[in-house]
């Protein structure tokens, strides 16, 4: 059996695409960056998402499940951040880049989060930047750049064997392995 885990990346992108649409304006485009062969999106204003970092917030919890077969599993839950830079593009990007971090600080982001999935939950987001985008034609763009900072709690699950029964002996080890031998 092959290690599984339990919340994916594209899970936590999901709920955070969710929330990032149910804020925005409607029309404007969220999408994962760093797609190959793919285009930015055609409307005036769009948000890309990129993960920066995933750094870990606590050891390992391990838990172990025993069906009574013998062959069970190991259930290592780690307490994850996952950094999504987003990227805020267009003529609304300023506007749209101040709801973000309002709403995303606030307890509206966490309740659209847990009806998404409980299991993953924003932490905070650092104050938007303004950064400039040099376009494809030399132009430069609006761009509002913010770091969004979410937990999640993966459980990652190998195989791990059990006794069902045990028998114990007692032997001699100078008469089983005399010195020497």
């Amino acid at each position: 059996m092959p290690a599984t885990i339990s919340i994916t990346d594209s899970d936590v992108y999901a709920t955070l695409r969710t929330f990032l649409l149910g804020i925005l304006p409607a029309g404007v485009e969220v999408v994962k960056a760093q797609d190959n062969d793919v285009g930015e999106p055609t409307g005036p204003d769009f948000v890309t998402m990129n993960t920066i970092t995933l750094p870990r917030l606590a050891t390992n919890v391990d838990t172990f499940t025993d069906p009574g077969t013998g062959h069970g599993t190991r259930n290592s839950l780690a307490s994850m951040a996952i950094h999504v830079q987003l990227d805020v593009h267009g003529p609304g990007s300023a506007n749209n880049a101040a709801m973000i971090s309002t709403l995303f600080r606030d307890e509206y982001a966490c309740t659209v989060f847990a009806s998404v999935n409980p299991e993953i939950q924003p932490l905070y987001c650092e104050e938007p930047k303004q950064i400039p985008f040099i376009n494809g034609e030399n132009q430069y763009e609006q761009r509002w750049i913010i770091d969004a900072a979410i937990q999640y709690n993966p459980i990652t699950q190998t195989p791990q064997d059990f006794a069902n029964t045990v028998e114990v002996e007692i032997v001699s080890v100078v008469a089983a392995y005399p010195p020497g031998a």
